[in-house]
């Protein structure tokens, strides 16, 4: 997982920075009397055109640049209502649920620096990241509470299956395992290769010398592929066949020897083996439609009035359709 896309995906996702006293001048719109500030909607323009500055580039970049900025505020003003919302419905984000989504991104680091050096290049810091996260889950409680109740039909299970049964079909594949060493060890590698052709154990091998250390515990197994393998591996394992081993394979990562472990046809899955699956996209398609819905309802009942001219609907060709009232 790339926490770094996370953090920035959660700096566009709208924090807001209300400021009470602002006036109007200083306004770029209002939802119900909140106000959300141009310096906010400025902020996160800044930080968009520092993230990708050649988005902005070129003949188009003017008009790119004011169809994010709408983007922007429309977004600002979602979490506004969906603030409101949850204030009403007195769904509340604990501290100790922010702190909790905050310790699993740091862990996702190797250490406070380098967690640090991620935020700062996203343009944040932790307490603005506690702000998103904060938002995040209020998000989160607000679509739980609209689907809490939701219930799939076995009926519509299976004619989500007899719809889509190419999205269940299992394509040939092949298991593999693999000993991994620096690229600066080739020597290590090649001796170590030596050993496996001399009938080595391959696991304990693996164990031992590759520096792949999460399947490195496992005896080299990477398991069967979920997504297609780096160009370099994908190649050398279309030439293996069941129980046989590569010679070296050079990749970004360093140098590889592959064995493959298994193999199996394509075929099409049965229905009751991906029948949760199916549950669970179900769901999931009806949460999505129900928070859409809600998110509209709460538009269209809401006072939103948007301050900057360029910005108010049909001034720009962005997302926007707050009405304002």
């Amino acid at each position: 997982m790339k926490l770094v896309r996370i953090l920035l995906a959660a700096a566009l996702a709208a924090s807001l920075a209300l400021a009470a006293g602002c006036s109007d001048s200083e306004t770029a719109a209002k939802v119900n009397g909140d106000k959300i500030p141009i310096a906010e909607l400025d902020k996160q323009l800044e930080q968009l055109k520092k993230q990708y500055p050649q988005m902005f580039e070129g003949a188009d970049g003017e008009g790119r640049l004011l169809d994010y900025k709408q983007r922007l505020l429309d977004n600002l003003i979602n979490q506004i209502l969906l603030e409101q919302a949850a204030k009403e419905r007195k769904l509340e984000v604990t501290a100790d649920e922010v702190k909790k989504q905050i310790e699993q991104l740091r862990a996702g680091f190797k250490d406070e620096e380098q967690f640090q050096s991620a935020l700062k290049s996203a343009g944040m810091t932790v307490e603005t990241l506690e702000k998103q996260i904060r938002e995040q889950l209020t998000t989160q409680k607000i679509i739980e509470s609209l689907a809490k109740d939701a219930k799939i039909a076995e009926a519509d299970m299976k004619a989500y299956y007899e719809k889509n049964k190419a999205q269940f079909e299992q394509k040939a594949a092949k298991r593999a395992s693999h000993i991994l060493f620096k690229p600066e060890d080739k020597k290590e590698a090649e001796r170590v290769l030596a050993r496996v052709k001399a009938g080595g154990n391959f696991e304990e091998l693996a164990k031992e010398y590759s520096v792949d250390t999460q399947t490195a515990a496992k005896g080299g197994d990477m398991g069967w592929p979920s997504t297609a393998p780096i160009g370099e591996l994908e190649s050398a394992m279309a030439k293996l066949g069941k129980g046989e081993t590569s010679e070296l394979v050079k990749t970004p990562y360093g140098w590889h020897i592959i064995r493959i472990t298994e193999t199996r046809g394509a075929s099409q899955q049965k229905y009751e083996d991906v029948k949760e699956q199916i549950k669970q996209i179900l769901l999931q398609q009806n949460r999505a439609d129900a928070y859409q819905k809600f998110l509209d309802d709460l538009r269209k009942k809401a006072k939103i009035e948007i301050l900057i001219d360029e910005l108010k609907p049909g001034n720009a060709q962005g997302s926007t359709e707050a009405t304002s009232k």
